[in-house]
């Protein structure tokens, strides 16, 4: 436990087993213990106040959808990084939300991910799933860039453009309707103070421009476009965790609900 980079609710919370490439179902809580070190009964309060938390957002999110839940089946598989991958994250909700129907989400995202960690990885995740729609929120970790007077960035707009370009051609062409989610701000005070030895943080106006890349491509693709970053904008709420990085509960109940919007 004590070797652990961070407390052991946010390894859990945002499945870090699943960033070390380790193949565990996220339900197989004795064998996450044992990758971090810690009691089972320890992991299983901590999941027991996650779930607690989503239906609770669930509820929330019941008494402001006007909309009846539709009876046709249908399966959405969520690619990205950690703001996907979070055991209080929109995947989650909308499945608690969805609970007893013919409707589901799969968590299909890793922490850390990039789009180009994304195209590394596709065929051993996305592409072993059946799915009818497909949720691509991929971005924050793109943007991320060295905090030094270089700003190199991890990776370029050229880059992040060229691989969203090959998802929204992949993905349709496969049958599968695609949805691109615009990336959230960062607080780049809140992450300093949260990790401050990582020498890392976010470019705003770099941010902006990877959502102007996915407005356009949606525009021009004919693609939906859940954009978040304008509802946030558009709104006063506080939508960052204490990391300064991650969507909160207010957050992620912001972009279930551009989803339910979109979706069928």
């Amino acid at each position: 436990m004590s070797q652990l980079p961070f407390p052991l609710d946010y390894m859990h919370k945002f499945n870090i087993h699943k960033w070390l490439g380790l193949v565990v179902r996220d339900d197989d809580l004795a064998s996450i213990a044992r990758i971090y070190g810690a009691r089972k009964g320890e992991l299983q309060r901590i999941e027991r106040r996650f779930q607690e938390n989503v239906r609770r957002l669930a509820d929330r999110l019941k008494q402001t959808v006007q909309k009846p839940i539709p009876s046709t089946p249908l399966t959405v598989l969520a690619l990205g990084d950690s703001i996907s991958s979070d055991r209080e994250s929109f995947v989650r909700i909308l499945n608690a939300y969805w609970k007893g129907t013919p409707r589901t989400v799969i968590d299909c995202a890793i922490s850390g991910n990039t789009t180009s960690g994304l195209l590394d990885r596709l065929y051993d995740t996305a592409m072993t799933q059946q799915f009818d729609w497909i949720v691509i929120f991929i971005g924050t970790n793109d943007n991320r860039q060295l905090d030094d007077k270089w700003h190199i960035p991890v990776i370029s707009v050229d880059e992040y453009r060229r691989n969203i370009e090959y998802f929204t051609e992949l993905f349709p062409s496969l049958g599968k309707q695609v949805i691109l989610t615009t990336v959230p701000p960062v607080d780049n005070k809140r992450f300093a103070a949260f990790l401050p030895h990582t020498r890392r943080n976010y470019d705003p106006a770099r941010i902006a421009e990877s959502n102007q890349v996915l407005r356009d491509i949606g525009a021009r693709k004919n693609i939906k476009v859940a954009d978040l970053a304008a509802a946030i904008d558009a709104q006063k709420e506080d939508v960052l965790t204490p990391d300064g990085l991650h969507l909160n509960d207010t957050g992620h109940l912001i972009l279930s609900r551009l989803l339910l919007d979109i979706l069928p």
